[in-house]
């Protein structure tokens, strides 16, 4: 058992050597950030003096650090190609991140149709203060997270350290606590906290760094579920169970990109599966290593795993419902922010606006993605579809603008765009600061856990249950 427990020890360590690399990648992701906000005004000040978006573009990156320089040159190598080839997709797919492509779309823009002058202004210099905006909240809403997230990760991870320490001090108080460390009890003891502790680790870094996965992510559920027999199987448990899952497959659906209620099944069986195969490896290894455990708290053990793997995907839900419904207000925001960019030239088609929506968009690709598709031989009904199939009020504003401009100009279809914006974007930054307060302190809860289960139950119970011994020998 002790080797077995050193074993946990060393991967935790793993654990935390990859929190400590996805640390790294979010504080460069902030530095990109912080460059890029002072790569803007450059550019700014470069176009008002040479009227050049090329050369701007050049003269600004110059002083870059590396990173921020290749994005740019990037950046202007796609401008060289068509608005929607291949080369310049690949360019929108892989850019640092969404501010990137908007630069692109409104460098894009520019040089397509040239640039304009909207009472006395530049549409460049006046549409450029739009994403220099998004940067800086962005930029704000990191740095704040960083600081009220502190230390909590190592808070969640460091107490399972303690647990040799504790049972060597035990062993030197007296020699008989050795039986609950070695026996069955410390085994599952160990085991819980060990999960407990990766577990609060995992959701600690994910209520500090959100991310929303791309529809590539499901690839393995929809390989499962290509196969007949397998998906048979779903399907007959699904209609088993026809309205509570038909209640939950409706809440998936408002997630946006987070699959069905088939994918969602798949899912949790993948997750249980996962789990119950990492329990038979510790065992493995605590038996391999002279460790002891009775068959009942093998059997004990693997059905805990197995249940907690099978909810843990629904836990994940609840967080995703909160994260989803902000990257829907930041995504809007971004389609808002395109079509101020494009709107004032009337050379731009609805097919085009709606192709720079589907660069932009991750929680509603799945639906913009079709639209696309059938634009162009359904034009309206395509549109029409799309209203109906977004779940979220704001977007479905945007499409409805997107059907009049049939009738009536761009720039008349969207005429208070810029007012609508400015309330999202106050909107999304007292919601983001109050979302910000709320996930800091269920992080401080989640990562006093493992501390609380390594003090109450590797420590204060076995000697509270070997002082009762020693009571009951008297």
């Amino acid at each position: 058992m002790l080797i077995f427990n050193v074993m946990l020890d060393a991967v935790l360590v793993l654990l935390w050597l990859l929190i400590m690399r996805r640390q790294r990648q979010q504080r460069a992701q902030e530095r990109l950030l912080a460059e890029q906000e002072l790569f803007l005004n450059r550019l700014l000040e470069q176009y008002g003096r040479c009227q050049d978006l090329s050369e701007a573009l050049e003269e600004s990156a110059s002083d870059c650090e590396s990173v921020l320089q290749h994005e740019v040159m990037r950046l202007m190598q796609a401008l060289m190609a068509d608005g929607f080839s291949e080369e310049a997709g690949l360019y929108t797919r892989g850019a640092k991140n969404a501010y990137f492509v908007l630069l692109f779309t409104l460098c894009q823009t520019i040089r397509s149709f040239g640039d304009m002058h909207i009472r006395g202004v530049s549409l460049f210099a006046h549409n450029i203060r739009y994403i220099k905006e998004e940067v800086r909240i962005e930029l704000l809403r990191r740095q704040e997270g960083r600081y009220a997230f502190l230390g909590l990760t190592v808070l969640s991870v460091l107490p399972f350290f303690f647990t040799l320490p504790i049972r060597f001090w035990s062993n030197s108080v007296t020699m008989d606590m050795n039986r609950y460390y070695s026996g069955a009890y410390g085994f599952t003891i160990l085991i819980v906290c060990f999960f407990l502790t990766g577990i609060c680790a995992f959701f600690v870094q994910e209520l500090q760094y959100p991310g929303i996965r791309g529809i590539s992510a499901d690839v393995l559920e929809k390989r499962l579920l290509s196969l007949t027999l397998f998906r048979g199987l779903i399907d007959r448990h699904i209609a088993r169970h026809y309205s509570r899952y038909l209640k939950k497959n409706e809440a998936l659906k408002a997630l946006q990109g987070f699959g069905n209620i088939r994918e969602f099944l798949v899912k949790k069986l993948l997750a249980a599966a996962g789990l119950v195969l990492l329990f038979c490896m510790l065992t493995a290894g605590s038996l391999l290593f002279g460790g002891s455990c009775g068959r009942g708290a093998l059997l004990a053990g693997a059905s805990l795993s197995a249940v907690a793997g099978y909810l843990l995907p629904d836990a994940w839900v609840i967080i995703l419902q909160a994260r989803v419904e902000r990257q829907k207000m930041e995504e809007t925001m971004r389609f808002e922010t395109l079509i101020l960019i494009v709107m004032n030239y009337g050379q731009i088609t609805v097919e085009e606006i709606l192709r720079w929506m589907e660069c932009f968009s991750l929680v509603f690709s799945r639906a913009f993605q079709r639209a696309v598709d059938d634009f162009s031989y359904q034009r309206r009904e395509a549109l029409e579809k799309l209203r109906e199939e977004l779940a979220y009020e704001p977007v479905k504003k945007l499409v409805d603008g997107l059907i009049a401009c049939d009738e009536i100009p761009v720039v008349q279809a969207f005429y208070d765009m810029e007012g609508e914006r400015a309330y999202d974007m106050e909107q999304y930054k007292k919601k983001g600061e109050a979302a910000q307060r709320e996930k800091a302190a269920l992080a401080r809860v989640i990562a006093f856990l493992p501390f609380v289960a390594v003090l109450a139950l590797w420590m204060i119970v076995p000697f509270v249950l070997e002082g009762l011994t020693q009571l009951g020998s008297y």
